[in-house]
Order: C-alpha cells, then sequence, then structure tokens
C-alpha cells in the first residue's frame, strides 16, 4: 500500500497587515494558494492592522508583538545582542519546531528571519524593495549577511533583480522574476458612471472636471510632494477650469504620521485650496479610481507598484518617471507616458497632452488594462510563484 504524502507546512512571514501593496499580494497568493494546493498554510504578522481578518480567514495567523519592545532604548551592544537573542527565542517558543518552508514576505521582516534560523527548512524571500528603500529597512551590511541565506529570492521587477544581484550578493540564478497582480474586476459601463458622478460630488467638484489621481502613502519615496508641485503647475493664471488632484492613501487626523502631516502643511501653504484632496486609505478605493482620467505615478523609487496594476485595471494611463523602479517597465510605450527623471515640467506636459487627446488617453489606458488581464492576474503569476515555492521545497 503506497504511503500517504505528508502535507507540507509553510510559514509566511508579513511585515505588517496595513492595506500595502506586498501585504495585498501576499493575501491573494494565500487565496489562490489555499484554492490550488494542499499545503498547510500559517502566517505570523508583524503587529496587525485593518486585513488582519482577512489574512485570518484564508489560514491560520498570528500577530507577533514584540514583548520587549520597552528595551529598544538601550543602545550598548551587550544590551542590544541581549534583546535580540531574547526576542528570537520568544519568537520561536510561539512557533512550531520546524517548518518545510519558510515564506518572507518583503525585506522588513528581516528580524523573524534571522530569529527562526534553521526552524524552516528552506527560505524564500520576497523583495519588495529597491536599493534605497532596502538600505533603510535591511541595511546594505544585514542585507549582505541574510539575504545569500535564502534559497531561492523573487523580484518583483526587473529592477529589483538587477539590484539584488549587483548590490546585494545574491546570485542571479537564484533570482526569480515574479512581477505583480491584482484582482480583476468586472464593472458595467453604467455603474461606474454613476460612481464617477458621486465620488466627484462627495469632493465638491464639477461633473466635468479632468482628475489626475494617485495612491499610496505619502512619503518622500512615493513623491507626494512633487504631486503638489504638479498641482501648482496645472493652475490658470486666468481662472480657466484647470485639473483637479486627488491623492488617495495614508491616514488622517490623530492616526496622521509625519509625512501626512507634511502633506497637509504643503497643500494649505501652496494655497491649491479645492484644486487638490487628499483621502485617507480606504478599502473602497475603486470607487476613487472611477473619478480619475489619467493616473500619476510622481514616485522617485518603486519596485512595482500595484496601485498602478489597479489604475490599470480602470483603463487608465499612467504618467511616471523613468529610472524610477517597476512604472517604466509596465508603462513602455504603450500604456502612458515615461518621462525623465524628477522633470516636473515633462510631466505636466504628459498630463496636459493626454487631457487635450482624448482618444489617445483611452487607446494607452485600453493598453494597460489589457496588460493587467493578461500579465498581471494571479492566473499568470501565482503558478510563477508556486514554482518558486516548489523549488525550495525540492531543495530543502
Amino acid at each position: 500500500m503506497q504511503a500517504m504524502t505528508r502535507r507540507r507546512t509553510i510559514l509566511f512571514l508579513n511585515h505588517s497587515a496595513s492595506r500595502n501593496g506586498a501585504s495585498l499580494l501576499l493575501l491573494h497568493l494565500l487565496q489562490w494558494l489555499r484554492a490550488n494546493t494542499d499545503f498547510r498554510l500559517e502566517v505570523l504578522s508583524d503587529g496587525g492592522g485593518p486585513l488582519i481578518d482577512e489574512f485570518r480567514a484564508v489560514a491560520p495567523t498570528q500577530v507577533w508583538r514584540n514583548p520587549l519592545f520597552f528595551l529598544r532604548g538601550f543602545t550598548h551592544p551587550k544590551a542590544v545582542a541581549l534583546r535580540s537573542r531574547l526576542e528570537a527565542w520568544l519568537l520561536r517558543l510561539s512557533l512550531r519546531p520546524h517548518y518545510d518552508l519558510v515564506y518572507a514576505n518583503t525585506a522588513a521582516t528581516w528580524r523573524q528571519v534571522a530569529a527562526l534560523g534553521a526552524r524552516g527548512g528552506a527560505l524564500l524571500w520576497h523583495i519588495h524593495e529597491l536599493p534605497y528603500a532596502l538600505g533603510l529597512t535591511l541595511a546594505d551590511e544585514r542585507a549582505r549577511a541574510l539575504l545569500p541565506s535564502a534559497a531561492r529570492v523573487i523580484a518583483v521587477s526587473q529592477p529589483v533583480a538587477r539590484s539584488l544581484s549587483a548590490g546585494f550578493a545574491v546570485q542571479h540564478e537564484r533570482v526569480d522574476l515574479v512581477h505583480g497582480f491584482v484582482p480583476m474586476r468586472e464593472a458595467a459601463a453604467g455603474p461606474t458612471q454613476a460612481t464617477r458622478r458621486r465620488i466627484l460630488h462627495e469632493l465638491g467638484w464639477p461633473e466635468e472636471a479632468f482628475v489626475v489621481g494617485a495612491c499610496g502613502a505619502p512619503g518622500w519615496r512615493k513623491g507626494s510632494d512633487l504631486f503638489l508641485q504638479l498641482a501648482r503647475r496645472a493652475q490658470r493664471p486666468d481662472g480657466s477650469p484647470a485639473p483637479r488632484f486627488l491623492w488617495v492613501g495614508g491616514a488622517t487626523g490623530a492616526d496622521a504620521d509625519a509625512e501626512a502631516q507634511r502633506f497637509a502643511h504643503d497643500l494649505q501653504a501652496l494655497g491649491l485650496g479645492d484644486a487638490c484632496r487628499r483621502v485617507p486609505s480606504t478599502a473602497q478605493v475603486d470607487d476613487y479610481y472611477c473619478a480619475m482620467d489619467v493616473f500619476a505615478l510622481p514616485s522617485r523609487e518603486d519596485p512595482f507598484p500595484l496601485v498602478m496594476l489597479e489604475a490599470a485595471v480602470h483603463a487608465l494611463p499612467t504618467v511616471c518617471f523613468e529610472s524610477s523602479g517597476g512604472g517604466p517597465e509596465f508603462v513602455g510605450d504603450d500604456a502612458g507616458i515615461v518621462v525623465p527623471y524628477l522633470d516636473l515640467e515633462a510631466f505636466g506636459q504628459a498630463i496636459d497632452a493626454l487631457r487635450a487627446d482624448p482618444p489617445r488617453r483611452r487607446a494607452l489606458g485600453a493598453a494597460a488594462q489589457r496588460k493587467v488581464r493578461q500579465h498581471h492576474c494571479i492566473e499568470t503569476q501565482g503558478p510563477k510563484l508556486l514554482r518558486s515555492i516548489e523549488r525550495c521545497l525540492a531543495a530543502a
């Protein structure tokens, strides 16, 4: 009688359960794996967030809250070393004695990766960061020490793959290129137009407004300061109708972080008033895409932004900077316009050109939508991630 095959257990490490691109991608991957494999899936989330219940609906999910956080203020080398050993011991104590695979999602999970050590049979590391963010999160020396320990590394774009091999000692043979993906949604024209009218009404903007949208947590890397400069450039001295600028993302009120406060300060200081708005991060972000005519991606560094793909689902062309990461890789010459790095005048001219040429704008948006449907859905990218998982399991 043939012996039954043992179910393999995979621990997924996630840096947070907030509504960010990397966490959403992992959530969609877990849903697909649960439906298409017999793996035993477990999740360790470094803190809670609005997505935690959705993770728990897919797989057993433990929220890790470091009980030694109060020791972070001690900077003496001996205290730091002792704290690190204690943190690792407490983390290992809370988990299974062994996993067939540890799947680390983003560089920000490095503490858990270092703590688990040989607890997993193999390590698969999904890197969503380019050198600037990777250096801030992991530090170059630590990155060069930890990344080579992974059996395989997944890069979300060509620029990420190149930086891992060139700058962080990861052999290119161990790097799997797997682009990001988003759920595909079908929306009837009537309901979409009704949603657009509702959102514009809520914003106090006229139905004929031309809306330039952006999405994500405000910050230097995402170029939210550049977005405000684009909004200022677009204003018309003669008072003629100008584009409206809408940023979706970040928190407000007591929960607003420093970047959101800087955005609010500059918005007021620039006197943009009704011309530019920011609404906080929301699960109903699709409603706001319906109100946009062009998607602006003013990021200085962005590995492969899912917001760009979400915009493409809604047939929005993207304007982005060259040499900024995965944006130009997706946009190419048919899904939007790529302009020289940090050239705000060229960026603004691209927006003006798309506003003045609706047929071209629709053609570029349709091409972006086709790209997402054909290449950036779970049906095309899920099997690639599964192959990376299986290769690691086979080598363990």
